[in-house]
């Protein structure tokens, strides 16, 4: 009997999601996790860690993972070229330059704000390889190269003299230290209206706006989760593409990939951080570095042949 590829990504997921709120400084049994989520009172102390510190970095990696794994599909889809890597493409890089501009020019703004400036700067890079496809279609992969490897000395070079210059780093490259419910709260509404434009899109497979407008609020609100983390995109969505699931099967299969990927990658990085000496903005290591340092094979070997980053 052949077996639901969905069903079995969904089983992986939640295999990866259970040792997530498992491994820790404070490790906790299978039980404790399951009483936790079910039955809190029974342990107040492992349910103060599941809820209060597992729990809020979980979804934020969900969340980003997933939304990755769509927008590869999604800019695939408009470059009409399968599955788009959006690191490389440099869309996820002007997405955090974007971020930062805004923090630059107002500090004080707000969660929805840093999410729409992300958005903006992901349109733009979108726009940027839309324009280039038709004009210089021979020159779209070393733009979109150049723009993934510039975007991000921009974003450090604003953040020098900030006060949050710390946190801003850490989150530019991918770390999911310090995750809590006031990050969630950040970051869920542009998640949701992400969600109604990709169901819009669905609707109607073949209208431009929708998918242009799926695939921006997709790649602004993964980016706001999580910073630039293309690699897990392009990953989740190649293996979703091997399979012959409809339209609305293969973001869902692009999504559970995505956020068990993500998940992996990030307890590796929360296990490799024990190994090593002590970090200097970071207790531990951020999953991005891992990512960026396998990405960067790619980019190179894309540069060097001067082929489409798929």
């Amino acid at each position: 009997m052949k077996r639901s590829p969905t069903l079995l990504s969904s089983g992986l997921f939640l295999m990866v999601a259970l040792l997530s709120l498992m491994i820790g400084s404070v490790a906790l049994t299978p039980v404790q996790v399951l009483d936790a989520l079910v039955q809190p009172r029974l342990d107040a102390p492992a349910a103060a860690i599941v809820w209060e510190l597992r729990m809020p970095r979980l979804l934020s990696v969900c969340l980003a993972g997933a939304l990755l794994g769509i927008t590869a599909i999604l800019l695939g889809r408009i470059e009409r070229s399968g599955v788009r890597d959006p690191g490389w493409s440099g869309v996820l890089a002007l997405g955090a330059l974007g971020a930062v501009v805004l923090l630059v020019v107002a500090p004080t703004s707000s969660g929805w704000a840093i999410a729409l400036a992300s958005s903006g700067g992901c349109g733009l890079g979108m726009l940027i390889l839309a324009a280039t496809r038709q004009r210089w279609p021979q020159h779209v992969t070393k733009l979109g190269l150049l723009i993934a490897c510039t975007a991000p000395m921009l974003t450090f070079a604003l953040l020098i003299g900030d006060i949050r210059v710390a946190t801003w780093i850490r989150w530019s490259i991918g770390s999911f230290e310090q995750r809590d419910w006031a990050m969630w709260q950040q970051v869920w509404p542009m998640a949701a209206l992400a969600l109604l434009a990709l169901c819009a899109h669905l609707m109607r497979p073949r209208h431009h706006p929708t998918l242009w407008l799926a695939a921006l609020l997709s790649a602004g609100c993964a980016t706001s989760a999580a910073g630039a983390l293309g690699l897990i995109g392009l990953l989740a969505g190649r293996f979703a593409t091997r399979t012959n699931l409809g339209l609305a099967g293969l973001y869902t299969l692009a999504a559970l990939h995505g956020a068990a990927l993500l998940l992996a990658a990030d307890l590796f990085a929360r296990l490799l951080s024990r190994l090593l000496p002590s970090l200097v903005l970071v207790s531990e290591l951020p999953v991005g570095v891992l990512l960026i340092a396998a990405s960067s094979v790619v980019g190179v070997r894309r540069l060097a042949s001067a082929q489409p980053v798929a």
